[in-house]
């Protein structure tokens, strides 16, 4: 497919986050692929749970697998990223405080990046090729870091990465927390810089879910159909099975399996296909 020709269809990717975050996370993500409308997932490859993950990909032939890169949880697979961890060896930081915490350390950005260079390195050493990256908590919206994902990108010849630019907007928006709204709107801000500095590397128009992280259901699902535009446009979903997540470690718990059975709801695949929407993931763009 290219890419002039997904200007003109209306073209959704699904993606999944989270792909090895926990065994249940793993399963509802594989569940809302084969028995629902995601396309797509990113691997949390630093997570306990990451091998297992990526022994189930077997299930799933046509899931398309990205990169969650990730410098806020888990222990680091890099040397360097060690600099990124508390004193029992395990990252422990929101977004922000990585954002701080590289500010005030200014060394402390090639941690980051090195880090991020041995999860992609284990992706491609487990046998995935890469369909695109994104981050947990979307810690590369910040423009230094994004800087570095470009840099990794290209050096791994990885096509996309996730446009932290919500394109969905006024009514549409109702329901949604606040937090998420103010998320929502710091990210559009600080990563607009991002299709500057790597317009061929954020091709998608945008992403719709950031605001609604944590409560989307189907409702909103068909609503948000009804929205797509031509041009590629990202879902950023989060479904799973709640089974052992600790709250101290995930505010998603019993929100993780409500997302999963939207996702696998009938009405949802329905709605997309009234729209005229192509679901796909980013390797076949």
């Amino acid at each position: 497919m290219s890419v002039s020709k997904s200007r003109k269809e209306k073209l959704v990717v699904i993606n999944a986050d989270d792909f090895g975050f926990s065994t249940g996370v793993t399963e509802g993500i594989l569940r809302a692929h084969l028995e629902g409308v995601v396309t797509s997932t990113t691997i949390m490859a630093n997570m306990p749970a990451a091998e297992e993950a990526v022994a189930r990909l077997d299930e799933a032939p046509e899931l398309g697998v990205g990169v969650h890169l990730n410098v806020s949880q888990g222990r680091p697979l890099s040397r360097t990223g060690e600099a990124l961890a508390e004193g029992d060896g395990v990252m422990r930081r929101s977004a922000v405080g990585v954002v701080l915490a590289c500010i005030r350390r200014p060394g402390l950005i090639d941690a980051v990046e090195a880090e991020f260079d041995a999860q992609i390195r284990w992706t491609l050493d487990h046998g995935i090729r890469p369909t695109h990256l994104d981050s947990h908590r979307h810690t590369h919206g910040w423009p230094a870091v994004f800087a570095r994902v470009v840099k990794l990108a290209r050096r791994y010849d990885i096509r996309f990465i996730r446009r932290l630019r919500e394109v969905l907007t006024g009514r549409r928006r109702a329901g949604s927390p606040l937090r998420q709204l103010v998320v929502s709107r710091a990210l559009a801000l600080v990563g607009a810089a991002g299709g500057n500095i790597a317009p061929e590397l954020t091709r998608a128009g945008g992403t719709m879910g950031i605001s609604r992280g944590g409560c989307i259901d189907a409702d909103w699902l068909i609503r948000a159909a009804r929205s797509v535009r031509p041009g590629v446009t990202e879902f950023i979903t989060h479904p799973g099975l709640p089974d052992g997540l600790d709250p101290a470690y995930t505010r998603l718990i019993e929100s993780r399996r409500g997302e999963m059975e939207a996702l696998c709801d009938p009405r949802v695949r329905r709605a997309f296909e009234r729209n005229g929407i192509r679901l796909v993931h980013y390797g076949q763009l």
